[in-house]
């Protein structure tokens, strides 16, 4: 029965390479992959934008900047491919092309280790295969689907770690999540995970053990050094994540829209200033009758009337020299990040109440934003993305005169469906005593699914507002995992015996 299968000793390549069942489920997702990218590039034939973001990477790409408002690591790979191409079809093809990569490596693995039925398992990979999201985050300039590749193939040595352990794969580990790392900033909960794992299998010898976690620990805090060091000699201040310390406090403030002002002296002496124009800012928008802050979103990151913007342009405006928008911007983040912080504390309740669990809902439901328009409806680009990709001028054509992506209306409730559908079977698994029959490999591969559920979950909730496109990765790992507990709870009610009527 499923989950209590020996796994086989053959090793994975030649087994993947070699089975038939295999190689048809290949050329399979071949033809798959071909017709989804031939329907995505008839439809929409040049890359989807996303402005700040796509124009911000282009530019720091461009100029091969070591740090930027976002995570340099897009910046970098978009560099990496124009070595072989500036075409926008290019890179799209790339991106693709890995995203697809690391999800055949997840659900050959998830056959290579748990052996689904054969049917089970063409159910799972045709879903997954097919899923209209992948070549829609692709065709996006912008580092969700690089992301998404980049998270999967962590997962996926996760589940490798389990239950085949190696120094050569503990190795390849280190070096996935130092490129995760440096990709997006959602990746800051990975390490704690993977240094659980590591530590927690107990067939992993000490010395491989301790060579894997040195090796992440060694790769990791040289990025966060580097990228410390690069923000202190550019802005003068030592952080890792200029972006972070504006969530933080934007995050903060839907919490405080809702709380009792708090006056000006009663603030600690660094953020009095800014407390002053965030009062300010708040009594005029109670005016209003409907809040901009209703609902959790970017509002107070890139609305030009925010407090955090008003105040960083007071502060620029105060300095004879005038300094670049990105110079100032990263400057006030530790301010910012502090303040949040502060904020955070003093209405842990109200925080929890407006902001995580809004998110929460979003999470279950995220909305589709930019995935679910093209070029957000506008026919033009910035002239960053004229300049990077060589165009002749910055029209972008759609053979639909509608913008709008409609398929891309249909997920959130695709997703309000898998995760209670995935929950409810891990449950009844639960329930049912499904661990108890499990082999022992298998149980500490559901753990690892269920932690890296749960850590995705809690920090997506806790660290910024939810939307489509940052769903990709827990998307691809819960829907095979929904398909195979569900099928477990099936066959294990079928196997009851009937009670007798005599």
């Amino acid at each position: 029965m499923l989950f209590q299968q020996t796994i086989t000793t053959r090793p994975f390549t030649p087994w993947l390479w070699q089975d038939k069942e295999n190689k048809r489920l290949l050329w399979f997702s071949a033809a798959i992959m071909v017709l989804s990218f031939a329907w995505l590039k008839f439809g929409y034939p040049y890359p989807n934008f996303m402005p700040p973001d796509s124009y911000s990477y282009l530019d720091a790409a461009d100029k091969n900047d070591f740090i930027n408002q976002w995570p340099i690591g897009y910046s970098k790979f978009l560099r990496l491919v124009s070595v072989f191409s500036r075409s926008h079809l290019f890179l799209v093809i790339v991106q693709y092309l890995l995203l697809m990569t690391s999800v055949l490596y997840l659900l050959f693995t998830i056959r290579y280790l748990f052996a689904p039925g054969k049917w089970l398992f063409r159910i799972i990979l045709t879903l997954s295969a097919a899923n209209p999201l992948l070549p829609h985050i692709a065709n996006f300039v912008g580092s969700d689907s690089l992301f998404a590749a980049l998270s999967l193939v962590w997962f996926t040595q996760l589940l490798w770690i389990i239950a085949q352990p190696g120094l050569r794969l503990l190795l390849f580990h280190a070096l996935i999540l130092l490129l995760a790392f440096t990709v997006r900033f959602s990746a800051l909960w990975y390490p704690f995970i993977s240094i659980a794992l590591i530590l927690l299998v107990n067939y992993i010898p000490k010395r491989t053990k301790w060579l894997g976690i040195g090796a992440i620990a060694l790769l990791l805090l040289t990025f966060i050094g580097s990228t410390q060091h690069e923000y202190h000699k550019r802005t003068g201040t030592t952080q890792y994540s200029a972006f972070g310390g504006w969530q933080m406090a934007a995050n903060a403030l839907y919490a405080y829209a809702h709380a009792r002002p708090i006056a000006r002296d009663d603030v600690p002496g660094p953020f009095q200033d800014l407390h002053s124009v965030v009062n300010q800012h708040m009594d005029s928008l109670r005016k209003l009758e409907v809040w901009p802050y209703a609902k959790i979103g970017v509002y107070y990151l890139w609305n030009l009337k925010s407090p955090l913007i008003t105040y960083a342009k007071q502060q620029r405006d105060k300095d004879s020299v005038k300094k670049k928008y990105f110079i100032v911007w990263a400057q006030m983040a530790p301010l910012y990040g502090d303040y949040g912080r502060w904020l955070i504390k003093e209405h842990p309740a109200l925080f929890l109440k407006h902001f995580a669990g809004p998110n929460l809902v979003l999470y279950y439901k995220p909305p589709p934003n930019f995935m679910g328009m093209y070029n957000l409806g506008q026919g033009e680009v910035d002239s960053a993305a004229v300049n990077w990709f060589n165009w002749k001028n910055n029209r972008l054509p759609n053979r639909f005169n509608d913008p709008s992506i409609h398929l891309m209306d249909f997920f959130p409730t695709v997703l309000a469906i898998v995760n209670p559908l995935f929950l409810a079977g891990m449950l009844l698994f639960f329930c049912f005593s499904g661990l108890k029959q499990c082999s022992k490999t298998s149980k500490h591969l559901l753990t690892c699914m269920l932690l890296v559920w749960i850590g995705n979950c809690v920090f997506t909730v806790l660290s910024a507002p939810t939307e489509l496109r940052y769903q990709i990765f827990p998307v691809v790992i819960t829907l095979p995992f929904c398909i195979l507990f569900m099928s477990w709870v099936v066959r294990s009610f079928q196997a009851e015996p009937t009670p007798s009527l005599a």
